[in-house]
Formats: C-alpha cells, structure tokens, sequence
C-alpha cells in the first residue's frame, strides 16, 4: 500500500456544489448592486475563496469584498449547503478507504464551520479523521490547510500522502507541501488530461471509480 494517508478537497471532487455556489454569488452580487453574473463568472467561484473572487469577478475594494462575503455565506449556510449532490461512487470509496484504516482528512477553500456542516448534512463527515477549511478572514492558503489536516492526522511522513482534487489550487497547495497529487476532471477546475498536464501528479482520474481502481481498494 503506498499511501496511509488521503486528503480529499470538498467542491467538485467530493460533493458537487456547484448550484449553491453560483445561484449564492449572482445573488449575492445583485444585493451588492453588481449587474447579473455571467455563467461563466459565477463559474469561477467554484473553487477558490469567495473573497478572492468578488475582488476578482465584481471589482470590489477588500472592504466591499468581505461585506459581499457575510451576504454570501449567510445565504449559503440558509440554503446553498442543500443544494449540492454525491459524485457517483464516493461513498463507496470512503467506506473502502476506512476498512482498510487510512487516515482520510478533508482539506478546503470553503469555511471551515461550512464544510462541516455540508459534510454532516450529507453524512460523509463519519468517513474522515479530519476536516479543515479556510478561517473567516480567508487568510490561509491550501497547503496551510493541508498541513492543518496532517498535523491533526499526526502524520509526518509525506511520501504516504495523497491529496486529491480537482483544480490548480490543490495540485500547487500538495507541491508546496511535498504530497503526491491526484488530479480529477470531473470537477469544475480542471476540464480535461491536457489541461491536468501542465500540473504535477501522479494520476488523472475522469471518474471516482478510477479512483478506486487506482487505490487499489
């Protein structure tokens, strides 16, 4: 067994939320007096932090920004929490994954009491030992999240670990940590096995069932 240790990113590689956060970020916009996202914009909050993304898609100054972030989580944790569905097989894979004792950690952009609550609210947060999001001020990168899961995890040996995600953020966060990455293109980052090349990896997965042949589980 070559790993001991998986680290899962949430959105678009767990879960798919990706109508919660895009009717969350028109919504929210439009309460902030920004004319209707485009597809596409509402897209590209998949992923990274909300905060970045305002800043990026709205133009908004860094105050106006976190005011739109309290507009937005708020909606979220009403109502964009429910608004998520399973990848196909990630039960299977995490109930795998535990009878075979490894340590399985959650690392994601999303905030941190958010991501807990989704993952109970979907009952997948049994599976994992840890579960680690970004703190209300959006101050911590992936690969501070990462370590975060693999102190709680006790885990020093960084050749045992795996983190697997679905965009640049999480293959750069598991570089700059020194952890293997595998790549999904079922998410929303990364939309094919070319776009995945130009990132470090070990694997690109197109299906969670590849997953789990490639884990040998």
């Amino acid at each position: 067994m070559k790993y001991s240790t998986v680290i899962f990113d949430l959105d678009g590689t767990l879960l798919d939320t990706s109508e919660g956060i895009m009717v969350g970020a028109s919504y929210t916009a439009s309460k902030m007096g920004v004319s209707e996202l485009t597809s596409e914009q509402q897209r590209s909050f998949i992923g990274p932090s909300p905060y970045h993304s305002f800043i990026r898609e709205c133009g908004f100054t860094e105050s106006k920004a976190r005011e739109a972030v309290e507009i937005y989580r708020q909606r979220y944790k009403e109502k964009g929490l429910y608004e998520a569905k399973y990848y196909g097989f990630v039960k299977e894979l995490l109930k795998a994954l535990k009878d075979k004792e490894y340590k399985t950690g959650v690392a994601t952009l999303k905030r941190d009491d958010l991501a807990k609550d989704i993952l109970m609210n979907f009952e997948l947060s049994m599976y994992f030992d840890s579960i680690n999001g970004i703190d209300d001020m959006d101050t911590l990168s992936k690969s501070d999240i990462i370590l975060m899961c693999l102190n709680e995890l006790r885990q020093d040996d960084l050749s045992k670990v795996v983190l697997i995600g679905d965009s640049v953020h999480d293959a750069i966060g598991a570089e700059q940590v020194g952890i293997d990455f595998i790549a999904v293109t079922y998410g929303y980052g990364f939309k094919n096995k070319e776009e995945v090349s130009a990132s470090k990896n070990v694997f690109i997965a197109e299906s969670v069932e590849e997953i789990i042949k490639y884990l040998n589980l």
